[in-house]
């Protein structure tokens, strides 16, 4: 595929390069193609959790987060080793 970037991207991605952040054009170019399918994702999923709450579909925060501690104590106890 074969792009033609405005000016000021184009510039931008040499100069990615240029200081070493990136090891080509392509490189760069395809990390800010995953940076924006993640916003993309991150958008989707942000409207899909408003849906649900229109929807009635919740859950208490303190319940959420007593449960993410839980979690949090157990991963920490297998990386122990316990």
């Amino acid at each position: 595929m074969n792009v033609d970037l405005p000016s000021d991207v184009d510039e931008f991605v040499k100069e990615l390069v240029l200081n070493g952040r990136f090891s080509s054009e392509q490189e760069a170019i395809a990390e800010g193609l995953r940076l924006l399918r993640s916003r993309e994702q991150l958008r989707a999923d942000v409207a899909k959790g408003f849906k649900q709450l229109d929807n009635g579909e919740s859950v208490d925060g303190d319940d959420l987060f007593a449960e993410l501690h839980r979690d949090i104590d157990e991963i920490e106890k297998e990386q122990r080793g316990s």
